[in-house]
């Protein structure tokens, strides 16, 4: 608040026009309208009597940060960072659910594949267990192909294990 703001706030609360304040002052009221708007300013001696007919310290008048009685005033900001509620991020659970389901499906399958193929035991097999094995195989990569989709969308949005739900 600049000092033409003080000197009308504290005017208006000792009910004073702007006449009856310059009668007071000995000068014109002009010139108590030119302070008020900020293009002039009082001099000395009329800041002191205004300080003292207006009840206010010049302190006041004068800074910023100081009330009507000259007391220096702390303006005191209580900051309180709020912490964002945090959900679990199920799309990153599915992920590892996908992944390690992926991962054993496939080694079993390929595994059992391949061991049955470098054995003689292939021939007693039925093609169709060595086909289901082939196939178990084929959806184990498969999860994990989905899991590796997943898992960039997660990346993408900076979210793990937790979503933070105040950015949604």
């Amino acid at each position: 608040m600049n000092i033409g703001d003080k000197l009308a706030k504290a005017r208006k609360t000792h009910n004073l026009t702007q006449e009856q304040l310059a009668d007071l002052l000995g000068i014109t009221r002009q010139a108590v309208s030119r302070w008020e708007a900020g293009l002039a300013y009082p001099e000395t001696d009329n800041l002191v009597r205004l300080s003292e007919i207006l009840e206010v310290n010049c302190d006041y008048l004068l800074k910023d940060g100081v009330n009507e009685n000259g007391e220096k005033v702390v303006e005191v900001k209580i900051v309180r960072e709020v912490p964002s509620s945090r959900r679990i991020n199920f799309m990153f659970l599915l992920m590892i659910a996908l992944f390690l389901t992926g991962a054993y499906f496939a080694l079993v399958g390929t595994w059992n594949v391949v061991a049955e193929l470098m054995k003689d035991a292939a021939i007693r097999r039925e093609v169709v267990v060595i086909v289901c094995m082939a196939v178990l195989g084929a959806i184990g990569y498969a999860m994990i192909a989905g899991a590796a989709v997943i898992l960039a969308k997660c990346i993408g949005r900076r979210e793990y294990f937790f979503r933070n739900c105040a950015e949604k």
